[in-house]
């Protein structure tokens, strides 16, 4: 399940032309779309939390008691889990890096029980409070997590990820220099689908055979050689006249870098004789140097009207319109309400 991040900024600019209230560039819009995305994912999280407490403690009817499965919903596409190794001699475990809120730590069914570190020299001064395997603590570092008793090993770390960020990618018109829209998805270290110009070709090799031949560009492939750390990249190479006239893109791939250097030798095959033929990846090449390739939300579809709203809110900040500001106030005060 996501949300399309062009349709949420067709209607952020169809409501924003409607009430001529300015316009809002893709640029802006990606930088308002993160925030307002992260903004729902915490809302989602708090109003789940608040049902969970209001479910133990008995205090929901019966038209109610459905709502934190409903809720849990929201939260479903960032979930995750993940064993933490624990360094044996100090109780630290690394997180992982896409970490955006603990769920909860656990062993053998048993919570870990997260207390703040000042708070952990008072319970260990007491038999009747000081930690143990059946009643392990943990707190947090700003990258880790310390465990008491430090033979709690590989403990199990639920939590939400850090949401992919949106993105409206797109190309522009050289005549007009409108934005026009790439639906193609974006890939951090993926080349941009489509032809290349020979500009690609570092080393345009003067033996080849009229035709074409489609390579996975990475190391493993045979007749390619390079130190990239890229994989799955695909391209189509075509001859004509004994030079190379054209390089098609077909699969982005990912782990690619901006020099990134491929000798293509006659073990390839087909279109390829004795000299070989270099490919360079280029800023051009790459979906991270450029404006193009898209990332949906990430949110569930239920969130569309509010995420609308959201960012909406946000650009009535940026092109200073009372009105729209407004709705960011009434929006982060809902927010605040959910909380309590």
């Amino acid at each position: 399940m996501a949300i399309n991040v062009n349709n949420v900024y067709k209607s952020v600019l169809s409501i924003l032309n409607k009430e001529q209230r300015g316009y809002l560039t893709a640029d802006e819009f990606n930088r308002m779309a993160k925030q307002a995305q992260l903004t729902l994912l915490d809302q989602a999280f708090a109003i789940y939390n608040k049902e969970i407490r209001l479910e133990e403690a008995g205090a929901v009817s019966e038209g109610y008691a459905n709502l934190p499965d409903k809720t849990r919903e929201k939260i479903d596409a960032f979930y995750k889990e993940s064993s933490i190794t624990v360094d044996n001699a100090t109780g630290e475990g690394t997180l992982p890096t896409d970490v955006y809120k603990i769920i909860d730590i656990s062993k053998d069914n048993t919570v870990i029980e997260r207390v703040d570190k000042n708070k952990l020299s008072y319970l260990k001064s007491s038999k009747l409070t000081q930690p143990t395997t059946s009643f392990p603590v943990y707190h947090k570092t700003s990258s880790a997590i310390v465990v008491d008793p430090i033979s709690i090993a590989t403990p199990i770390l639920r939590y939400v990820k850090v949401p992919n960020t949106p993105r409206w990618g797109y190309s522009t018109n050289a005549t007009y220099g409108t934005s026009i829209y790439d639906s193609n998805p974006y890939v951090d270290g993926g080349a941009l689908l489509g032809n290349r110009t020979i500009g690609i070709v570092s080393t345009n090799a003067t033996d080849l055979t009229d035709g074409g031949r489609t390579i996975n560009l990475q190391n493993s492939t045979t007749g390619v050689t390079s130190t990239s750390s890229g994989t799955g990249m695909n391209i189509t190479i075509t001859a004509s006249g004994s030079t190379v006239t054209n390089v098609k893109i077909n699969a982005a791939g990912s782990g690619y870098a901006i020099g990134d250097e491929f000798i293509l030798d006659n073990t390839v095959g087909s279109i390829i004789n004795s000299t070989d033929v270099i490919i360079t990846l280029r800023a051009e090449d790459l979906y991270a140097s450029t404006t193009q390739g898209s990332t949906d939300f990430e949110l569930h579809p239920s969130e569309e009207t509010m995420l609308i709203l959201t960012i909406l809110g946000y650009a009535g900040v940026t092109i200073k319109d009372p009105a729209i500001t407004q709705l960011t106030t009434q929006i982060s005060q809902a927010n605040e309400a959910v909380k309590q």
